[in-house]
């Protein structure tokens, strides 16, 4: 049985800048020119949440950043009228690629999306390297929101922000969040590792303000969450969520995660929350269902 408890917390930050260019066309992914488990995920989310499920587009542009090289876009075919909307942004983990994260893009921009996959300059980028790609991208996202004749102009809300990241790039999440402060609503660090190579993680607080959802495996080998998740987890200080799997190895989030719906469902549901003011979900992701609830060995909910 999973550990269940409840309180409410804050989290701090503050901000960086950086500027990019891009330029590209959206690409029709009506044949499927995506990963179909991940889209499959985004409709069952919709039909579960009562959302409108979008159609999905991508596009890859072109990156003037020192701080990465690359990135995949995926994001909602929204009409004229539609409010514009919200972002989440993505790095992957240590000798990781974007490809090997490509099932989030259908799955979160289905519910309405921005979706963004950081590629790093180098697959072994430190951990500082990557908190500084975070905020950098944070801010190409804001830039192609404005971006005159670009597939995303006026249909990015800059104020419905989130970042997460796998592995290394799940612990660059968290020091980025301190950074970006108020320019970004949600963090979800995934099968995080606290630190840099070879080091350990210094006890202490993260005194951030933006909730967050910390996803691992308790059968994690590289980072066993006791000296990485959890263990970050204990330290933060404000409104904050632990989801503990029972099985499943240190890629669980990844294209070949062994349960992809119970992640992707409790991620939306999360994003639903933070993102959009739909607080009439807050009971999926406080205390899981008995459908999901044996499939953790601890979760606990800090409000």
């Amino acid at each position: 049985m999973g550990i269940f408890c409840k309180t409410r917390f804050l989290i701090w930050a503050t901000s960086a800048i950086f500027v990019i260019h891009s330029s590209a066309m959206g690409q029709d992914n009506s044949q499927g020119r995506y990963r179909p488990d991940g889209r499959q995920i985004g409709i069952e989310a919709g039909q579960l949440f009562d959302e409108r499920v979008f159609e999905v587009r991508t596009y890859e542009p072109d990156v003037a950043s020192s701080s990465f090289s690359g990135a995949k876009i995926f994001y909602p075919l929204t009409l004229s009228f539609d409010a514009p909307s919200g972002a989440v942004i993505f790095m992957p983990g240590y000798r990781a690629s974007a490809s090997s994260y490509e099932w989030w893009g259908p799955a979160l921009a289905s519910l309405g999306y921005v979706v963004t996959i950081v590629e790093t300059n180098n697959p072994t980028d430190s951990l500082g390297s990557r908190s500084e790609a975070l905020v950098s991208a944070v801010d190409f996202v804001k830039s192609e929101s404005v971006r005159e004749g670009g597939p995303l102009s006026g249909k990015i809300d800059t104020s419905r922000i989130a970042i997460m990241g796998h592995s290394m790039g799940g612990g660059a999440s968290l020091v980025a969040a301190q950074t970006l402060g108020s320019a970004i609503q949600a963090v979800i660090p995934l099968s995080l590792y606290c630190c840099e190579i070879g080091e350990s993680f210094e006890q202490g607080q993260f005194r951030l303000q933006t909730p967050s959802l910390i996803i691992a495996s308790a059968t994690d080998p590289i980072a066993p969450p006791q000296s990485h998740a959890k263990l970050l987890y204990d330290s933060l200080t404000g409104e904050k969520i632990y989801m503990e799997f029972s099985e499943g190895d240190h890629n669980i989030v990844t294209n070949g995660g062994t349960d992809l719906r119970t992640i992707g469902l409790f991620t939306l549901a999360f994003l639903k929350v933070h993102l959009d003011g739909r607080s009439d979900l807050s009971y999926f992701v406080a205390s899981p269902a008995a459908e999901f609830s044996d499939k953790f060995s601890r979760y606990e909910a800090v409000e």
